[in-house]
């Protein structure tokens, strides 16, 4: 945000939370005005003490007022309520809406939808709206979805959006710049782009173990990578956009559930919440800088510790650079030995042979030099083909 977008009106109230707070004495629940029930909801979840935008922002939101809410990605806990996207069976979802749930998660395409088609359904009775990633949201052509929504016309990102139909906000603040959390260690790693896949793959090898999100700029990459790292044997699982809804589902409850401990995605999965998540590998650099806060906010959320190794080829000098002025600081290169690495390269890829004595090819795996493939046969000169030797009768 610019410095002329987060200077306030007069009529604003500012609350800035600086990182020497956190030398304080804990604030509990109780103390925030919380009533009992939801004190003893936050005890039985383990949630210790609030984070720092929440010890700002309860209080405030508790008399009533509009609050816009700026802190790092991962600092604050979720909550589980029912969810409205695209892709699912809008029917289910209506019987769903029936039910007159308490919290409601959707995005503006399908709130829409059930707006206009759904039978009964409406905002009425909405008491508190929060948009998540308000600028995000404004930057990806949802203008006309929120536009009706909200019954007015925004201008531009946040700051338009506070003045269009806050009364009178808050803001919280609990992050001056872009940032991520203090428990997040951060990694470059400077490799020329045809050795990408063997990095990747000794980096998996090295910290087996872990639970792994590693994010590509393509869907066709986030396959091809799925593709490689399953044929050597190591649980991959790709999400990207052009995956149905449903399959998406199946492949997060597979990672969620700790069955495949590596998700390859696109940035479809950059505002996922998975607590487990210990490794985020940017594979593919973002092309904009602020996608590199979301992606590696995938891990050390709510408290937790976690790494993020970010791949800097040859061509991603500019992009990394840009990253770096972003987050205001200079990242330490991840530490490894290039004669270790380099085995995996030097080593010959052979074809893998099942129980019938097929052969099967290793596709594209570490972005070897394709060799011809090995057909029975004569070569037939100039023409690029093969001819199949006769079976003698």
């Amino acid at each position: 945000m610019s410095q002329n977008e987060s200077n306030l009106s007069e009529n604003e109230d500012i609350v800035t939370s600086e990182a020497e707070e956190s030398s304080k004495s804990p604030v509990t629940w109780e103390e925030l005005g919380l009533v009992d029930v939801l004190c003893k909801a936050c005890e039985q979840l383990k949630w210790k003490e609030p984070s720092k935008i929440q010890k700002e922002a309860i209080p405030i939101a508790l008399q009533g007022k509009d609050i816009i809410g700026l802190a790092e990605t991962g600092s604050t806990i979720g909550v589980k309520c029912v969810v409205i996207v695209g892709g699912m069976d809008m029917m289910s979802q209506a019987l769903i809406l029936a039910k007159k749930p308490h919290i409601l998660i959707a995005t503006p395409g399908r709130l829409l939808d059930h707006l206009e088609n759904t039978k009964g359904f409406n905002l009425r009775a909405l008491k508190y709206l929060v948009m998540d990633e308000a600028d995000r949201i404004l930057n990806m052509d949802f203008e006309v979805e929120v536009d009706k929504l909200l019954k007015l016309r925004v201008a531009k990102k946040v700051k338009k959006l506070q003045r269009a139909c806050l009364q009178d906000p808050v803001k919280i603040e609990v992050s001056t710049k872009y940032q991520t959390v203090e428990k997040l260690l951060q990694y470059y790693v400077f490799i020329p782009v045809k050795f990408k896949d063997v990095y990747l793959v000794h980096i998996l090898n090295e910290m087996a173990g872990n639970s792994f999100m590693i994010f590509c700029s393509t869907c066709n990459n986030t396959i091809r990578t799925a593709l490689m790292l399953r044929n050597l044997g190591l649980t991959a699982v790709p999400l990207h956009g052009q995956m149905s809804q449903n399959k998406r589902l199946a492949a997060l409850t597979k990672f969620k559930a700790k069955n495949r401990s590596i998700l390859i995605s696109t940035d479809v999965a950059r505002g996922l919440d998975i607590p487990h998540v210990d490794v985020v590998i940017n594979f593919d650099i973002p092309t904009h800088s602020k996608d590199y806060i979301h992606r590696v906010g995938r891990t050390a959320r709510a408290g937790r510790s976690g790494k993020a190794i970010t791949f800097v080829t040859q061509y991603d000098v500019e992009l990394y650079q840009r990253i770096e002025q972003l987050i205001g600081k200079q990242l330490p290169l991840y530490k490894m030995e290039e004669d270790e690495v380099m085995v995996l390269q030097e080593r010959e890829i052979k074809d893998l042979t099942d129980k019938k004595g097929k052969r099967k090819k290793v596709a594209g795996m570490m972005m070897m030099t394709p060799k011809m493939p090995q057909v029975s046969g004569k070569r037939l000169k100039g023409k690029g083909g093969f001819k199949k030797k006769e079976r003698k009768k």
